[in-house]
C-alpha cells in the first residue's frame, strides 16, 4: 500500500524575507501553536532563493545539527568561535553542530539557491558537546551512476560528510526520461524535495519544489518526464530519545 504524503510548493509556508531579498519555502516549518510539522529526527527545512545580496545578521543556535547545501550562488558565513567570514561556494556543504551554543551570521549573494535543514540529534546529549563547524567543497563529493541514476552521496552509504544525528543517509538523484525504481527500507522515511523537473512517484504526480514524504514502503516507482533532480532523505521512522518537537 502507498503511504505518500504529498506537498505542493503552494501547500507549504512561503516567506519573504528582507524586504523581498529572500524568499524561503518551507516544507518543514518552524513549530507553532498549532504544533509542529517535524517528524523523525527531522525539526526544519527551508528552501531559500536570493532574489538580492542579503544578511541573516548575528543569531544564536544551540543543541540542533544544522546543514546548508549550497545548489547554486554561494554564501559567507561568521561565528563566534572563528570570528571570520568564511566563503562557501556552490555545490557546498555546511554542517554546524550547535551543541552549547554559538552564535553565527550568513551573508548570501544574490542568486544563491540552497537548503537549510536541521536535524534533532538528542538535546540530551548535544547540548553537552562544544558546537563544531565544518565546511564541504564541491570537489569532496563524486557523483556516482547507479541503476541508471546520476547519484551524488552526501552523508551516510560512503557519502563524506560527518555528522552526529544517527540513522540518516542523504543523496541528490539524477534522472533523465524514463521509468525507474527505488528501493526503499520500510522502516525508514523518506523526505524527497523535487529540486528540478516533474515526475510520478506511484502515480502520485510531482512538480518543481514539491515535497513527498514516504513511510512504510519497500520501494517506490518514480515516472520521469523529460529531466528531474530529487533531494532524498533517509532517517529513523522511530527516535528512542525525547525530541524537542515533543516540548511543544
Amino acid at each position: 500500500m502507498s503511504r505518500l504524503k504529498y506537498l505542493s510548493k503552494p501547500q507549504q509556508e512561503v516567506v519573504p524575507l528582507f524586504d523581498g531579498k529572500f524568499t524561503e519555502n518551507k516544507p518543514i516549518p518552524f513549530p507553532d501553536r498549532s504544533g509542529s510539522q517535524g517528524y523523525s529526527n527531522l525539526f526544519y527545512w527551508a528552501h531559500l532563493v536570493a532574489d538580492e545580496t542579503g544578511e541573516f545578521p548575528l543569531h544564536p543556535h544551540e543543541g540542533f545539527e544544522i546543514m546548508t547545501f549550497v545548489f547554486k550562488g554561494s554564501l559567507e558565513h561568521y561565528d563566534t568561535a572563528t570570528k571570520i567570514w568564511t566563503p562557501l561556494q556552490e555545490g557546498g556543504v555546511q554542517v554546524i553542530q550547535a551543541g552549547s551554543g554559538v552564535k553565527h551570521a550568513e551573508r548570501i549573494t544574490k542568486g544563491t539557491e540552497l537548503f537549510q535543514i536541521w536535524f534533532d540529534p538528542d538535546f540530551s546529549k548535544s547540548l553537552k558537546e562544544p558546537a563544531g563547524y565544518q565546511d564541504y567543497k564541491k570537489d569532496a563529493f563524486e557523483e556516482k551512476r547507479v541503476n541508471e541514476a546520476e547519484v551524488l552521496q552526501y552523508l551516510g552509504g560512503g557519502g563524506p560528510v560527518t555528522h552526529v544525528t544517527e540513522n540518516i543517509n542523504i543523496k541528490k538523484m539524477r534522472f533523465t526520461k524514463g521509468k525507474f525504481h527505488l528501493d526503499l527500507d520500510e522502516m525508514a522515511m523518506y523526505s524527497m524535495y523535487l529540486l528540478e523537473g516533474r515526475v510520478e512517484l506511484d502515480s502520485q504526480k510531482m512538480t518543481k519544489d514539491g515535497f513527498v514524504v514516504a513511510e512504510e514502503m519497500n520501494g517506490l516507482d518514480i515516472k520521469v518526464e523529460d529531466e528531474a533532480e530529487l533531494f532524498i532523505i533517509q532517517s529513523p521512522s522511530h527516535v528512542e530519545y525525547q525530541r524537542f518537537i515533543d516540548r511543544y
